[in-house]
């Protein structure tokens, strides 16, 4: 096994997958394993796991999504749906070491590949999901949820509904946004210019707190690397995932009472704002009854970009997982 991999050592090509001209990152050999990014983000946010990954015996697949990065975005806002991009990891699946395949995901990652898992459960063999839980599904589609539950307070998914609105104030400053976004949970920021109430106007650049200091798993050559990917693609596509949330609802309806059944792994930091304080138990209650073999890691103090933030931790969690599964060494047990 070829080891002392770096991260200068991952190739970059174009591949069309599903019709769609598609950047990949790859580096190592051995069992393919898919790793598909969040936003605001593209391969590079798995720069460290796809190292580990190469270290442990396997090929690391990471793929710039429709609309993120170096790769192409979809004809209509309307094509970021739950089956098309369903459809769209299927053919990945099939270019990298076919199905059943190891998937790891995170953000919009993780909400991509548990509707893939629901829809094509043949086609997973083990996921490991960072810092979105499965959820059970509203009884009203999502946008009217948040509403109910928002009011007039201010929620970032649904300032992101209006097409042309949140991609023309990121477009025009692309660092502001990832600056903003990428801390930790303790990063000191300063005030923001808005409240929590609609009735200031504005948007989510005004109401988040300019960082006073850069996290220290983040460089400026990381930033700067994110932010070109993003003055080359544009902020659209990755909203337009969010623009579908109501209509991921209608198509995922069928698949309400269906299973995951491969062995899964949910890997997130405490101070992760989407688990919304949800401890271990709760989250266990939630997720186990739609997925009977799931592990749940929680990582003490670490916010919502886990896999930069805790690069150690989360790769020894996802090797490790990923030996405990491994379907040679259960084949080698039995003979």
């Amino acid at each position: 096994m070829a080891t002392n991999y770096q991260v200068d050592d991952i190739q970059l090509d174009h591949f069309t997958i599903d019709g769609i001209t598609t950047r990949v990152a790859t580096l190592g050999a051995g069992p393919a394993v898919l790793l598909i990014h969040g936003w605001p983000e593209c391969w590079y946010s798995w720069r460290q796991q796809i190292v580990a990954l190469a270290e442990a015996g396997y090929q690391a697949v990471a793929p710039d999504m429709p609309g993120f990065g170096e790769t192409d975005p979809l004809p209509t806002m309307e094509d970021y749906n739950a089956r098309r991009i369903g459809q769209f990891l299927l053919a990945l699946c099939n270019r990298f070491g076919g199905t059943p395949a190891t998937i790891i995901a995170h953000d919009w990652g993780a909400t991509n590949t548990w509707n893939f898992a629901l829809q094509y459960p043949d086609a997973v063999a083990r996921l490991v999901i960072l810092s979105v839980p499965l959820r059970p599904p509203t009884e009203v589609p999502p946008t009217e949820a948040y509403r109910r539950h928002f009011g007039e307070r201010f929620f970032y998914q649904l300032y992101f509904q209006a097409p042309g609105k949140a991609e023309a104030a990121f477009d025009e400053n692309p660092r502001e946004i990832l600056e903003k976004l990428f801390c930790s949970p303790d990063t000191p920021r300063e005030a923001p210019r808005l409240g929590k109430t609609l009735d200031g106007g504005g948007g989510w650049l005004e109401r988040l707190g300019k960082p006073r200091e850069q996290p220290d798993w983040l460089t400026d050559a990381d930033l700067d690397y994110v932010e070109q990917a993003y003055r080359h693609s544009g902020f659209e596509g990755g909203l337009n995932y969010y623009r579908n949330i109501d209509r991921n609802w209608e198509l995922m309806a069928p698949f309400a009472d269906r299973s995951i059944d491969c062995p899964t792994l949910f890997i997130a930091g405490t101070r992760d704002n989407v688990l919304a304080r949800a401890g271990h138990g709760e989250l266990d209650a939630m997720m186990t009854p739609r997925i009977p073999r799931l592990s749940i890691r929680l990582l003490e103090g670490y916010g919502h970009w886990i896999q930069q933030e805790a690069p150690d931790a989360v790769n020894d969690a996802i090797v490790g997982f990923l030996s405990e599964t491994d379907p040679r060494a259960n084949e080698a047990a039995f003979q």
